[in-house]
């Protein structure tokens, strides 16, 4: 249903078709405005990992060969 069937509706007097006519309508814009928000936070929670820097990866491997000589 549409916006001019829900004015023709409540032209006729037929109020209760309007009102539902209006929650499905609202009910339809809520859903979409959902699903693009549902959409931004899965793109940023899995946009993939950081890329990791050059010195903290050295870093990373310099304290495992130091644990590994430790052994």
């Amino acid at each position: 249903m549409d916006i001019q069937d829900m004015i023709n509706n409540i032209a006729a007097g037929e109020n209760a078709a309007a009102k539902e006519g209006l929650e499905n309508a609202l009910s339809a814009k809520a859903f979409d405005a959902l699903q693009g928000r549902k959409q931004e936070i899965a793109s940023a929670l899995y946009a993939g990992p950081e890329q990791e820097s050059e010195e903290d990866a050295d870093y990373e491997e310099d304290e495992e060969q130091e644990e590994t000589e430790q052994e």
